[in-house]
Formats: C-alpha cells, structure tokens, sequence
C-alpha cells in the first residue's frame, strides 16, 4: 500500500540487517514513512496484545503517515525559524496554514475521509462556504467495508463532485488533504489499477458538469472542518445533509472566520 514493497522484499532476501539496508536505499521521503510504518506495526500488534483490537492495514498506513505529517508541521511551526544567509542570522516568521476564503462569487467545498480502528466503515465528511466564509451546507456519509486509504479518499472526491453538482452553485473550489489524490486527478498519467479508474471517474464527472472550478490540495490544518465532520460520520447509522453546522465543528468555524 504504501509502494515500498519491492525494497523490503529485496533487503530481506539479501539477509542481515534489513531495516537499515531499506533505510539506506529509500530516499529520505520515504525512509521517514518507512520508520513511521514500523513504528505504526508495533502499535497495532500492542493494540491487539493489550486492547483486543485488530487495527486493519488501512488504519496501519494511515496512522504511519498522520503520524509523519504532523512530525512535519510540528518542525514547520514552531513559532520563529531561523535562517542563516551568509554570516547574518535572520528570524523569518512561520507562514501560518489556515483555511481561506474563496474568490468572489465563488464557493468552497472541502472534503475529507476518516478510516476510524473502531469499527469497519469510511467516513466522508464534505462542507460547503461562500466567498464571506459562512457555512451553506454540509453532508456526511459512509460506506464499507475499508479499503485501502487512497482508494477510499478517491471515492470520497467522487461522491462530492456528485453531490455538489446536483447544488447547482456555480464556479466552486474543491479542497482535499490527500495528495495523491489530488496530483493524479490533475495529471495526464494513466493508471491501470482500482485506484486509477476511481481517479478517471472523476476527470470524467469534472469535465462534463463542473466550468471555471478546481480540485486543489490543502495541508490538514486547512481543512480541519471536513476532518472532524468525517471522523463524526462513523458514528452515525444514517447519511446526513446538515442545513446547521454541528457543534463538533463549531469551534473550528469561528476560528477560521478570525
């Protein structure tokens, strides 16, 4: 799932140490997912021994790479970086990764997905602002059973490009904080697996009833509102259209409006 199978596969069979030959050959991207995935086994095999709970591959990956991306921010963020240009020593403020409003006379629809340890469906969380960044409508739903991680958040995008069209808004912005979905709806690469087709459904969908609109990646913080509605769905025995913005989310909404 995570495509690093053939490195492993290969160290392995060479014998010896074969954590640190993988760490020596991935590059630094992915030997940094590497060590977060071993770090993310180790706690599913605690969860199992000490909690009687079978977290399933899906959530392995996904707490790997929550647990590397918030590694990433927290280094980011830490209020004043420093910066050495020559011999003098400068501060530089951190830029801040915050929700945006959209452009004028357009809306914004962000979209996440939650795979939760606690029971077996995907949550999908979608919410929808105008260009003074008030709530107009949000929707929660779930399927099962889990997939892998990527192809679950493909069918999330594709389930708002559907909802949202029926709307009728207008121009309108997507927001996702899954890069990889993001990248292969806006590239031209053919892809032959599950994942792939998914994808192309929704170039497809996009082409023929979306104009002047866009599918674009947002870091975590920036779509804070989508993550928490999709985690709460899980919960939920009925798809929701929420014509109120939740209480869950409250507190997330006045923030952003600051």
């Amino acid at each position: 799932m995570a495509d690093l199978s053939q490195v492993v596969s290969t160290a392995t069979n060479q014998g010896g140490n074969c954590i640190f030959q993988v760490l020596q050959t991935l590059s630094s991207e992915n030997a940094a997912l590497f060590a977060c995935i071993l770090w993310s086994i180790w706690k599913q095999r605690n969860n199992k021994v000490w909690n009687d709970i079978v977290d399933t591959q899906c959530v392995v990956l996904e707490r790997a790479s929550s647990l590397l991306y918030d590694w990433k921010e927290a280094k980011n963020a830490s209020g004043l970086k420093l910066s050495v240009v020559g011999s003098n020593m400068q501060h530089q403020q951190t830029r801040v990764v915050k929700w945006k409003k959209p452009s004028l006379g357009r809306m914004k629809c962000n979209i996440d997905a939650s795979f939760p340890s606690h029971n077996n469906k995907i949550g999908i969380g979608m919410f929808i602002r105008d260009d003074e960044g008030t709530f107009v409508l949000a929707k929660t739903e779930w399927f099962k059973p889990k997939c892998d991680v990527h192809v679950g958040e493909a069918l999330s995008l594709l389930s708002a490009l559907h909802w949202v069209h029926e709307l009728q808004l207008g121009p309108i912005d997507f927001e996702f904080d899954s890069k990889k979905v993001v990248d292969n709806f806006n590239s031209n690469i053919h892809d032959n697996t599950e994942f792939g087709a998914i994808i192309n459904d929704c170039k497809t969908l996009f082409r023929q009833l979306y104009e002047n609109s866009s599918v674009e990646f947002v870091r975590r913080q920036a779509n804070e509102v989508a993550h928490e509605l999709a985690k709460a769905t899980t919960l939920s025995a009925s798809f929701q259209i929420l014509v109120m913005p939740p209480n869950c989310i409250e507190h997330i909404l006045s923030n952003e409006m600051l």
